[in-house]
C-alpha cells in the first residue's frame, strides 16, 4: 500500500493522481512487501537551502532531498514514513530544453528511487540508478519522456 500527499503547487500538466500512480508503481516494483506513506513538498530555493543546510550541512539549494523515516504500525500494516522535498526553482533552472513538467517528473522519479535505496555516489550504484530512472521515465503517464 502506498499513499502520497503533495504539498505545493503542481503544474496543471501533472495531476496529483498521476504522481500517485507513478509512486505506487515504483514502490510496488522496488519494494513489493513494503507499505509507504510519502509526503512530497514543493518548495522554493530559500526553503530548500535551509533544509539542505540542516540535514546535509550544505549551505546551498539542491533539486531534491529524500528522507526515509521510521517504520510504524498503521492499521495493522507496517508502514515506512518518507519525505521528498523538491526545489521548483532548481527544477526550472536545470530543465534545459525539457519542459518544466518533464524535468519535475525526472526529479520526482529520482527522489522516489532514493527512497527505495538507490544511490549515485559510487560508479556501479550510479549506473543502476540511471538504468532504473530510464526505465521509469518511459512509464510516465502521458507517454513518458524519451
Amino acid at each position: 500500500m502506498t499513499n502520497v500527499e503533495v504539498q505545493g503547487e503542481l503544474p496543471p500538466s501533472i495531476p496529483k493522481e498521476q504522481i500517485l500512480v507513478m509512486a505506487k508503481q515504483i514502490c510496488q516494483n522496488e519494494a513489493p512487501d513494503s507499505n509507504f506513506e510519502i509526503s512530497i513538498q514543493l518548495v522554493d530555493s530559500t526553503v530548500m537551502r535551509e533544509y539542505n543546510r540542516i540535514y546535509r550541512g550544505v549551505n546551498r539549494s539542491t533539486d531534491v532531498l529524500s528522507f526515509v523515516g521510521d517504520e510504524i504500525d498503521l492499521g495493522g500494516f507496517r508502514t515506512r514514513l518518507c519525505d521528498i522535498i523538491i526545489d521548483t526553482n532548481q527544477v526550472f533552472e536545470q530543465k534545459g530544453s525539457k519542459t518544466f513538467s518533464e524535468e519535475l517528473w525526472l526529479i520526482l522519479i529520482h527522489g522516489l528511487l532514493h527512497l527505495m535505496g538507490y544511490d549515485h555516489i559510487r560508479t556501479a550504484d550510479k549506473k543502476k540508478m540511471e538504468d532504473a530512472e530510464d526505465n521509469y521515465r518511459k512509464q510516465i503517464p502521458g507517454g513518458g519522456i524519451a
